[in-house]
């Protein structure tokens, strides 16, 4: 479980976790793009919030995921009509934590906006070669506070074999009778790596994929198969 994991990693040592993270190199370049993934061009959910632009796709690319041009102009193009109707009913200012249990399932559930998104953007039928780290990172782009990220790495350290499971597993997570502790230590992480932008959500995919990657050369998100 994920605060399981997080239960593991000393304060001192998750708090320089956030803080390497963010850190720039003396070129002004990051040393982890990934930092860049939520503020590139504005942000996801704040310029057109209701649309997947080429600048989310781009943002995407910071965590080391790659949308095939088939995908990208079926994406933007084809399904962005379809896309934009479903995002409509996704809130940019609701955050996973505070979900109730029928917001969960209204939101997140069984054909729920966010499961027909990522249905469109897996494309099962018809494969595009999204996988699921990228259509997690298109949709969390698109919704920070409400969609968690999903890649081997942290899913590893949650303990989930793939995504199949991955919305009800972080849910129960956070709404469990132990989670408050586990809330408040994000919330406190948070403010001490003066990363306010961020959602808990991604506190703890910071933490928890810094913590269990296998070296300092890892690529900054992996395993996009299934």
């Amino acid at each position: 479980m994920p605060f399981a994991a997080l239960a593991q990693i000393s304060e001192d040592r998750a708090l320089s976790h956030v803080q390497s993270y963010f850190e720039d190199q003396s070129n002004g370049r990051p040393w982890f793009t990934g930092s860049r993934f939520e503020t590139f061009a504005g942000g996801g959910d704040q310029n057109e919030p209701h649309r997947i632009t080429a600048h989310d796709l781009i943002a995407v690319s910071m965590l080391s995921v790659h949308v095939p041009a088939q995908a990208a102009l079926g994406i933007i193009e084809t399904l962005g009509g379809e896309i934009e109707s479903l995002l409509e009913e996704l809130p940019v200012d609701v955050c996973f934590e505070e979900l109730s249990g029928e917001e969960f399932d209204t939101l997140l559930g069984d054909s729920s906006p966010a499961e027909k998104i990522w249905d469109l953007l897996r494309q099962r039928d018809d494969r595009w070669e999204v996988g699921q780290t990228t259509a997690s990172k298109i949709l969390a782009r698109k919704r920070p506070q409400l969609i968690p990220v999903y890649d081997s790495v942290v899913g590893r350290a949650a303990g989930l074999k793939d995504s199949t499971e991955q919305w009800n597993l972080w849910f129960s997570s956070f709404h469990d009778a132990n989670s408050e502790a586990g809330i408040e230590r994000l919330r406190s992480l948070r403010a001490k790596s003066g990363q306010a932008h961020l959602s808990l959500l991604r506190i703890l995919d910071i933490v928890l994929w810094m913590e269990h990657r296998n070296n300092a050369s890892e690529a900054e998100t992996v395993g996009d198969g299934g």
